[in-house]
């Protein structure tokens, strides 16, 4: 006779994880034996550990609906959730003690992201929990009161599902795109999907031979002549265009864009007049300075160049005017297969704000990144997957006492 589990979860991500780690704790835990985690790839977690280059960038100190973007009715129930969860609490229920960073963003005190994996997987192992890998599921079938997973060569079979597949970012750990269609096969629609959290490509003639250089900036994302979204950070210049934090958070917003170019303000710690100060005065202090030297000292000096480059003259105001002004057209982005999140995926109208349960299925859940939910950079993408996983799970539990 087939086994029929309780849930399956289809995907070992963090939410996958995540949800079923709740699935067996507290009330109404569910029993040994009766939770798999079906994944693609041969291990689960691959995603996971890389977070935060590696330190496990887990959430954030600062969560508001500003730092997330998709429909505002879904995050707001989201917002509300992330209070009542107490993310931080239940991690170190978990054993994985935070500590937080000036910046907010909130690390495991031992700063390895595997170390997040081993304590999920041992906590699964301990409670019974089943992991089947390389299970790449094909098909999600509705056979009444059981649901019948397929495999190219297996099935499993339970009574609810859980999808947390991912979206379309970093390909090479499996999440290349291709599982939407699980969801689309009962009626849920998809976004156009974008590389979100992206290094940029950009024109290159303004900033040639400054590959590996490194600056704090403000970056503005426009569209024409409207903004977009900025944020201050690392720039890193590279030899296909710009990186670095202030980047990536707004790689995204420029997905949709039909004339897209960024400003990046350099020395964004001073207004435009001090540093028109700062450069009439070295002009004054130092006449004996070449003038494609008049910005060393205070920013690098192949930056300086480059920026002096595109002043309309070596007036103090003019120069000052090109340090906060510096621009480039963006051409595109490496993909994704560099992007750390999709922006797109599947619609949450048809998906509860609250549970996480479809609409269109009443044994099925949506869960992380594969819904048309997306963060900022700093651990808002996580919290996402962690807080949609620990309430499917304990709707799920309420639901099959019910029955």
């Amino acid at each position: 006779m087939q086994k029929v589990y309780k849930v399956a979860v289809v995907g070992g991500g963090a939410s996958g994880l995540t949800c079923a780690v709740e699935l067996v704790k507290g009330e109404l835990a569910l029993k040994q034996g009766e939770v798999v985690i079906l994944e693609r790839n041969d291990r689960v977690g691959k995603k996971l550990i890389t977070t935060g280059n590696g330190q496990g960038n887990l959430t954030n100190k600062v969560i508001t609906a500003e730092n997330f973007y998709g429909d505002k009715d879904f995050i707001s129930a989201f917002i509300e959730d992330v209070k009542c969860v107490e993310l931080e609490k239940y991690l170190y229920s978990l054993g994985i003690p935070l500590t937080t960073q000036p910046d907010g963003k909130a690390y495991p005190v031992s700063k390895q992201a595997s170390a997040v994996l081993d304590v999920l997987r041992a906590y699964l192992d301990n409670k019974g929990v089943e992991t089947v890998t390389n299970f790449y599921v094909k098909r999600i079938i509705d056979n009444g009161n059981v649901y019948k997973i397929c495999s190219e060569n297996q099935a499993v079979f339970a009574e609810r599902v859980v999808v947390a597949v991912g979206g379309s970012a970093a390909p090479h750990f499996g999440t290349d795109g291709s599982s939407y269609s699980l969801l689309e096969n009962f009626g849920h629609k998809k976004t156009a999907l974008f590389p979100s959290l992206v290094q940029l490509k950009t024109e290159l003639s303004q900033i040639k031979g400054l590959k590996g250089l490194k600056e704090q900036a403000r970056v503005t994302a426009f569209d024409g002549n409207v903004p977009l979204k900025s944020n201050t950070g690392d720039l890193l210049f590279t030899e296909f265009g710009i990186s670095g934090s202030a980047v990536f958070q707004i790689s995204g917003h420029l997905a949709k864009a039909k004339n897209p170019y960024v400003i990046i303000e350099f020395l964004p710690d001073y207004t435009a007049s001090q540093t028109e100060k700062l450069i009439s005065d070295k002009k004054k202090n130092t006449p004996f300075i070449a003038d494609g030297d008049l910005l060393s000292g205070i920013i690098n000096k192949k930056i300086g160049q480059a920026i002096l480059k595109t002043a309309s003259s070596l007036n103090a105001k003019d120069v000052a005017y090109a340090v906060k002004n510096f621009r480039l057209k963006v051409t595109g982005t490496l993909g994704f297969k560099y992007a750390q999140v999709t922006k797109g995926g599947i619609l949450t109208d048809k998906i509860n704000k609250h549970t996480y349960k479809s609409k269109l299925s009443k044994g099925m859940y949506v869960i992380g990144e594969v819904l048309d939910i997306d963060g900022d950079c700093g651990g808002y993408n996580l919290t996402f997957a962690f807080v949609s996983a620990i309430n499917s799970a304990r709707d799920i539990k309420k639901s099959l006492l019910k029955d």
